[in-house]
């Protein structure tokens, strides 16, 4: 195995650049069942363009100004233009939203107050005893945990403040590649070797622990903090993310085009090439250029036609290469084969539970299965199967 290509480090410690505004903006929805703006309406940075149903899952907010095109129940697209002046007589329009004063606030108000300001709070929340911060690069080729370490040391610190105040966690570590010089007051440091998949949190877990056990554990990745230090260090709704678009960092409006960010990092996708939304392991491939990136999209990539083997439903023919590079020990052949047929049981007994999601199982098939892909299926399937015979249990009950 060349280890090169797994490396998580790659040195670069330079300031993210700002994009700049895209000519629309395609803010993505999930669950986001009430919208507060309508086609035609004026918007502006920070209001409010859709609720959340959860108590626990961040509303979604404008980044840009400009006038709402279109509403639908999978996004909200944003035309940027300048708002028209108002008529003579009639009291200026506003350009902004006033922040939320979030220091005096606590508990349930402190969590609705950031769940209105468009933070996934669940996830922050989990009940544990040790609270750690995953600051690696999530996968080969990102590159934005190092300059985050560096130039938004400030927003880290916030976030990783205003996560102390929602975690139960009474010990926080924060997991840093080795040799990082990176200090956090008040929180434990764990040198972690940067080589995938080192940084999927189960194995940082388990390095961390010594128990190949989550139980007990949360861990919130860096991209996450990030945004939470944003909001927490301006009061202001989460409007913008950090994206790694082929090892450049760019400050964006969520919503923003995935063809406009790979023009914004002068990429051209050319026929036959494939954009990849997320690290090359973990990502998907996607033919929609207008798709606009969500607040938890982290990298962009595009593969060139011809650079790889494209990815096919070959069957299997038990070479054994994915159960050798498997860190979950199990076996990725049998468990897609399973997930292929629906024979959902087999993958119970094959423990499907227990995959990382890593894709190195992908990554080394040499008959280009979507191993990676069968196994979120497979888990799709289980966790809908199991709902339904939850929801049949409790009818009976009743």
């Amino acid at each position: 195995m060349n280890k090169n290509i797994f490396i998580l480090t790659h040195g670069d410690t330079g300031a993210f650049e700002t994009g700049t505004v895209p000519f629309e903006v395609r803010i993505p929805l999930n669950g986001h069942g009430k919208k507060s703006v309508k086609k035609k309406a004026e918007v502006y940075p920070g209001l409010l363009v859709a609720d959340h149903e959860n108590a626990k899952s961040g509303d979604m907010h404008s980044g840009i100004t400009g006038i709402v095109t279109e509403v639908t129940d999978t996004h909200i697209t944003i035309k940027a233009q300048e708002l028209a002046a108002p008529a003579e007589g009639e009291d200026p329009k506003p350009t902004g939203v006033e922040p939320v004063a979030l220091a005096s606030l606590e508990d349930a108000e402190l969590q609705a107050a950031l769940k209105g300001l468009g933070v996934d709070v669940r996830p922050l929340i989990k009940r544990c005893d040790l609270l750690i911060v995953n600051a690696l690069n999530p996968e080969p080729g990102i590159s934005y945990a190092e300059s985050m370490l560096v130039h938004a040391k400030s927003t880290i610190n916030a976030g990783l403040d205003m996560l102390k105040r929602l975690s139960p966690a009474a010990r926080t570590v924060v997991a840093l590649p080795t040799a990082s010089t990176a200090t956090f007051d008040g929180s434990d440091i764990a040198f972690i070797n940067p080589q995938y998949p080192n940084s999927l949190d189960e194995l940082l877990v388990a390095n961390i622990t010594g128990k190949e056990s989550m139980k007990g554990v949360n861990v919130v990745d860096l991209h996450a903090l990030y945004n939470l230090g944003a909001v927490a260090e301006s009061g202001m709704p989460l409007t913008h993310t950090v994206v790694c678009v082929e090892g450049k960092n760019i400050v964006a409006p969520i919503g923003t085009p995935v063809g406009a960010l790979l023009k914004e990092a002068s990429i051209e996708v050319a026929d036959g090439d494939t954009v990849i939304v997320g690290g090359p392991m973990r990502g998907e491939a996607t033919g929609d250029l207008n798709k606009g990136i969500g607040k938890n999209t982290n990298a962009l990539f595009v593969m060139p036609a011809g650079s790889t083997e494209p990815i096919s439903d070959h069957a299997c023919f038990s070479c054994g290469a994915c159960i050798e590079h498997c860190p979950s020990r199990i076996q990725p052949n049998m468990i897609s084969r399973y997930v292929e047929f629906n024979e959902l049981d087999f993958c119970r007994q094959e423990n499907i539970g227990a995959c990382m999601e890593c894709g190195l199982c992908t990554y080394y098939c040499p008959a280009r299965r979507p191993m990676l892909q069968f196994i979120r299926l497979g888990k799709h399937k289980i966790a809908l199967e199991e709902s339904q015979v939850t929801a049949c249990a409790l009818q009976v009950e009743e």
